[in-house]
């Protein structure tokens, strides 16, 4: 067994990573294909992914059994196989420069809302006088503070719930005119 082994390694020897071999494809799979050097007779295999540059659904498009074909080497791993690339003997292809426009917000623009009003005011400082709420800062009491605030939240609420029965009159009116009645039957 370690004669075999040394015999493998001497095989190995003479290949060196990067070095470009010739080889015959043998055997194709839909992984890759399976050739054999004609140097030593060592057999190595090409991956998809190293055919080429471009992308390859069906390696038969590429390469045929009984093709003589120029490899690289790029990878002796320690149980001796060998993996080879047919697209690094290749020139890469030129790389095309795409124009550069400016970015544009493809978003169509939002439609604009109307403004909400609070008890017809306009302003949250206007608001906050016409409840008789001081001014934030001021040296009230927490009491103070929270009676404001559940005032405020309040008349907030109530506001919309008052806009909230104003809009489910208007649909319900629009669909029960729609509607017919157990005496039109």
């Amino acid at each position: 067994m370690s004669e075999a082994r040394t015999t493998d390694l001497t095989v190995q020897d003479d290949l060196h990573e990067g070095e470009i071999v010739e080889c015959t494809v043998e055997q194709i799979m839909p992984y890759g294909a399976f050739v054999r050097m004609t140097k030593n007779g060592k057999k190595g295999m090409i991956h998809i992914s190293e055919l080429s540059y471009s992308f390859v659904k069906n390696i038969g498009d590429i390469l045929k059994i009984n093709d003589k074909i120029q490899a690289k080497i790029i990878r002796i791993d320690e149980r001796g196989r060998i993996d080879l690339s047919l697209k690094q003997t290749m020139e890469p292809p030129q790389q095309q420069t795409k124009p550069s426009y400016p970015k544009r917000d493809m978003r169509p623009p939002r439609p604009s809302r109307p403004q909400r009003e609070f008890h017809e005011t306009h302003d949250y400082h206007e608001m906050r006088e016409s409840m008789n709420i001081p001014p934030a800062g001021s040296n009230e009491s927490f009491e103070q503070k929270m009676s404001a605030f559940l005032k405020t939240s309040e008349a907030k609420i109530t506001d919309l719930n008052t806009r909230n029965s104003s809009r489910s009159s208007s649909r319900s009116s629009r669909s029960s005119k729609g509607r017919r009645n157990s005496r039109d039957y």
